[in-house]
This record gives structure tokens, sequence and C-alpha cells, in this order.
């Protein structure tokens, strides 16, 4: 089991299309399975999901161990704390919720710096340090997205797109619709237009243009468009569908 696929992280920066399983529970086995079915990504959603900081090496590993996805985590809020410790943990990109301006985005960007490179993360990679000593892999940076998801974060884009150190975009079109006014589910031609010039901007400035799907159907819609990192399920969402599916099936009349 490799400890970071450092190959792939440089690949989905330089524009590998991936698709990803969203982790709201903190099971091992359900992080396992959605990498050996060949998910590109896992993602753990410290902010609205049920796993915590001392899940996050747990299903790391498992992730690791099922088959070649990437860990990735979401912190709850931007904080130099909770961004630290994911880096340190050892994930190979980190999502940060609700980036509104690009004084937000430059925090977040430091918050994953050394000193050396203007920044104020402390040094202490615990999970490398659990598997290696090599200088590259201790001092390894996750690629940082930054989520576009209110009205604010949408009127910055440009200017947070363009910041060095911010890997990629990644759009939450529930949230986007929302401060728009209008609501998650149909969409309605404000978000399209938003989440269309989220992705040019993108796309302009050399970014990882990333979006969070309900199924493997707007996955595909995504993927046609352009974007290159595409949340396509979710644990509970899928599991939800599954049962209800095989449920109906065996009820059903001969």
């Amino acid at each position: 089991m490799g400890l970071f696929r450092t190959s792939r992280t440089e690949s989905v920066r330089e524009g590998e299309v991936v698709h990803g399983m969203w982790m709201m529970t903190d099971s091992a086995d359900v992080a396992r399975i959605a990498s050996s079915v060949g998910y590109g990504y896992v993602c753990i959603d410290l902010q609205h999901g049920f796993a915590r900081a001392d899940s996050v090496v747990r299903l790391s590993d498992a992730i690791r161990s099922g088959g070649d996805a990437l860990v990735v985590a979401r912190v709850p809020d931007n904080r130099f704390a909770e961004i630290g410790m994911l880096a340190d943990a050892g994930v190979e990109a980190i999502i940060v919720p609700l980036v509104s301006s690009v004084d937000e985005a430059r925090r977040a960007v430091e918050s994953l710096a050394y000193p050396d490179a203007g920044g104020t993360r402390s040094w202490g990679p615990a999970g490398a340090l659990m598997h290696t000593d090599d200088p590259d892999q201790l001092n390894r940076r996750p690629l940082l997205l930054a989520m576009i998801e209110n009205r604010p974060g949408l009127d910055a884009v440009e200017e947070i797109a363009a910041l060095d150190g911010i890997d990629g975009i990644y759009i939450g079109p529930s949230d986007l619709a929302f401060s728009l006014g209008s609501q998650p589910g149909p969409e309605e031609a404000v978000t399209t237009e938003a989440i269309a010039r989220i992705l040019a901007v993108a796309q302009k400035n050399g970014k990882i243009a990333a979006i969070h799907c309900g199924d493997g159907a707007e996955a595909s819609k995504r993927r046609s468009q352009g974007f290159t990192f595409i949340t396509t399920s979710s644990d509970v969402a899928a599991a939800r569908r599954a049962y209800r599916e095989d449920l109906a099936a065996g009820t059903e009349s001969s």
C-alpha cells in the first residue's frame, strides 16, 4: 500500500478527469469499497458528514488499501488548525468550504505553506512520519481546492482562481443556488449561468475545475461540460437508492 499517490495528484493538477465518491459516514468498509470499484478519489466530509479528526487516518488507510483512489477531505471551515491537521494526516487534497473572498482564499493557502514559502503551517507531518523518513514525502503539500458556493465567492471568483496556491475551484451547486435566490434540485438559469462562469474562470487560470453532483447521470453531464474533478456519488445517497431499488424489485408481484 503506497502512502501518497504523488504522480496521480500531479496528473489531476494537470487535468486528468477523476470521478469521486463523497463519504458522509465514517465507515472504513464503505471507504474501502469505494476505492476498490475504481473511484479516482474518496472525500471524507468533515463539515456535514459524521467523520471527525480521529477518523481521518483510519479512513485514509482503508481508501489506500482498497485501490488507487486519492484521499480527499473537506475541512469544516477555513481554519489554520483544521487545514494543518489534514495536511499532517497525509491527505492528497483538501477542500475548503464557503470561500467568499480572495483574502479568505489567501488564508487557506498560507495555512498549507511553511514559513520559508510565506505561510503559517507548522511542521509535524504525523501521517508521513509513521511510514517514511523521505524529506520529499514529509514536506509534501496537498492540493487545495476552494469551494465557490455563495454570491460573494462568485463575485470574487476571478481573483480567487488567479491566486497562486489555489489548485482548483470546487462548485457546491446547492448552496450556490440558495445564495442566488434559487433552490437545489432542478437547475434554474441563474445557477446554470453561475456554474458556466466559474468553469470558464477555472479553465482560463489553468486550475482544476471541480463540482459536486448528486448521481452518475449528472456527473456525466458535468464531464461533458469540461469539469475534471467530479464528485459522482455519496455513500448515503447511493445506499438509499440501492436499498430502495432492491426492495422494490423484491416486493414486485410475479
